[in-house]
């Protein structure tokens, strides 16, 4: 792991501990609270605050974990680790938001009575602190994924949060108590929407699809325009981790000496770092006289196998 990468994991780990220590104090705070004056709003949100503060606490592990080196068993180490955790991140927010939904129908056909005094200041007090812990994760959820994903679940909870304080002004003036629902479930719509997005995204990574971004024609392009490079095929782009983009093709060049073919690999490398952000880089160098197509070259089905014998004069 480079220094840059790791000095990243470094800062992305010690602002999701802080975010935690200040989300277990709050929630034991908040759900106290919650039940000396009976609300049933404010437990709840207090539960919700404490699901993010354990996918946390998983999305710390995650990065903690991610940092071990590779063994002979695990060759790329265990950055895929932080891509599972976002998408347990991601199918947790799914059944918030669900549970949001389940209740809020349910308070709907019979409204509960709501204290809104204590329930606006304290819900103020949770969305201020999501708020914070929001903007502090939000420098890092720009390139790490994980860091997304745990940075969606505090907007999400401070979302919910607002909520909580608009429907405590509805109750605390007019005496209504639909307001609470209402609000719960158009928060938890708004939840449901942001995690689609990372779940999709920790799909196309464990499917290992070609990178958003990243399109195969224009790397193609950049290998092909490099001197003594006479064609480009079986070219495969995928993502290890959030940031850390993998490649491997064939580049056939004419017949020469291996060293001319090895600087050919390594400008090839180059180019791939330098014009479009893939730094792990597996270059098969092919010989034009050698190359006999795409027979070996291809994915196949697994039950067709690879026709490898030798071909006529």
């Amino acid at each position: 792991m480079s220094h840059a990468h790791a000095h990243s994991f470094e800062i992305s780990s010690r602002r999701i501990w802080y975010a935690i220590g200040l989300s277990v104090v709050f929630v034991a705070a908040e759900g106290l609270i919650g039940w000396r004056i009976g609300s049933l709003a404010l437990i709840s949100d207090a539960g919700h605050n404490l699901t993010d503060a354990l996918a946390l606490a998983l999305s710390a592990f995650a990065i903690w974990i991610a940092r071990k080196p590779a063994t002979d068993g695990r060759t790329f180490g265990y950055h895929r680790v932080a891509i599972l955790t976002a998408l347990v991140n991601s199918l947790s927010l799914v059944a918030v938001s669900l549970i949001i939904f389940v209740e809020a129908i349910r308070r709907i056909r019979a409204p509960e009575p709501v204290e809104g005094g204590w329930m606006i200041w304290t819900a103020l007090a949770a969305f201020i602190m999501n708020v914070w812990i929001s903007y502090w994760l939000h420098a890092g959820s720009k390139n790490d994924l994980n860091i997304r994903s745990a940075y969606l679940h505090m907007v999400g909870d401070a979302l919910a949060s607002l909520g909580v304080v608009l429907a405590g002004i509805v109750v605390w003036t007019t005496g209504s108590t639909l307001a609470d629902p209402i609000v719960s479930l158009l928060l938890g719509a708004l939840i449901l929407w942001s995690a689609g997005g990372i779940l999709r995204e920790s799909l196309d990574i464990l499917l290992e699809s070609v990178p958003r971004g990243i399109k195969l024609d224009d790397i193609e392009r950049s290998v092909c325009a490099l001197p003594g490079v006479l064609g480009c095929h079986d070219l495969h782009v995928w993502t290890i981790s959030s940031g850390y983009l993998a490649a491997s093709c064939h580049v056939e060049v004419a017949d020469q000496a291996v060293t001319d073919g090895q600087r050919i690999a390594h400008q090839v490398a180059e180019t791939l770092a330098e014009r479009h952000g893939i730094t792990h880089t597996t270059v098969q160098v092919e010989a034009e006289e050698c190359h006999n197509g795409d027979r070996l070259c291809t994915m196949r089905r697994l039950d067709t196998p690879a026709d490898t014998s030798p071909t006529g004069p």
